[in-house]
């Protein structure tokens, strides 16, 4: 019997074995995943062969609460279908990052 696939959720910081960089998984379709950088940055696209569980030390990053309070409520609002909480949190999130990290 095949091993079973590995298959992360959004919002999961993963490996991409082939960039050889962290990113964190924004959407599944196509049989492909959508990643970007951890920080924010541009997106790009991954074989579900090339995702694996992020090594330990490199899934650390600076914690902001206000910014994984933020990330929390934009994914609980996505995945509930709230289109105008997920925009407004979009928002929040914006107005958030240009003033606590410019």
């Amino acid at each position: 019997m095949p091993p079973t696939p590995y298959v992360p959720a959004v919002g999961e910081l993963v490996w991409d074995a082939a960039r050889k960089c962290v990113g964190e998984v924004m959407d599944h379709r196509w049989s492909r995943y959508q990643l970007r950088p951890p920080a924010g940055g541009t997106e790009w696209h991954a074989a579900p062969e090339d995702i694996r569980p992020v090594p330990s030390a490199a899934g650390r990053r600076p914690g902001c609460s206000e910014c994984v309070r933020i990330k929390a409520a934009y994914y609980a609002a996505s995945r509930a279908g709230n289109l105008g909480e997920a925009s407004a949190l979009t928002e929040a999130m914006g107005r958030h990052q240009r003033i606590a990290h410019p």
